[in-house]
């Protein structure tokens, strides 16, 4: 009777062992989703969204990446959206603590180099500048770094 329990508690560990790895890549990279907005397009992790400012506040002159499946204003999000300077001034923009917070430095993502602060970030993506700008959203977090690293122009 003791092999039998024993046989039994094995097998019911072995498939709560496997039905816990997630699959073939043991859950180690996370499911995104590719969006498409007035601006940008972009891989968002499940429990994130992309809002056009069309649909957000009826110009297209950004796009905002939420935290949230369904936005609600007060939720945390990303706006994405071109900056008119160069680089230089985006990353000296920065580099000020003014207005976006302490700056953090420059890191290397699949899209390039992006220069990040408290709440923002800035690249250069082909020929134009991304400035985009948190709230309540952690760039630090290996999450928004990934949707950053992402980030290309819509076509």
């Amino acid at each position: 009777m003791k092999k039998i329990l024993t046989t039994l508690l094995s097998l019911t560990m072995m498939l709560v062992l496997a039905a816990c790895s997630g699959g073939s890549n043991g859950g180690s990279v996370p499911k995104t989703t590719p969006v498409s907005g007035d601006k940008v397009t972009a891989e968002l992790p499940s429990g994130w969204s992309l809002v056009t400012g069309t649909d957000m506040n009826g110009n297209d002159m950004a796009d905002f990446i939420c935290h949230t499946e369904e936005f609600e204003y007060g939720d945390p999000y990303l706006q994405v959206e071109e900056y008119t300077k160069d680089l230089d001034s985006a990353k000296a923009l920065l580099e000020s603590g003014d207005p976006y917070g302490t700056y953090d430095g420059e890191k290397e993502l699949a899209n390039g180099t992006w220069y990040l602060a408290k709440n923002a970030a800035s690249s250069q993506i082909g020929e134009k500048v991304f400035i985009v700008k948190g709230y309540e959203c952690d760039f630090g977090s290996d999450e928004v770094q990934s949707i950053l690293g992402s980030l290309q122009w819509a076509k």
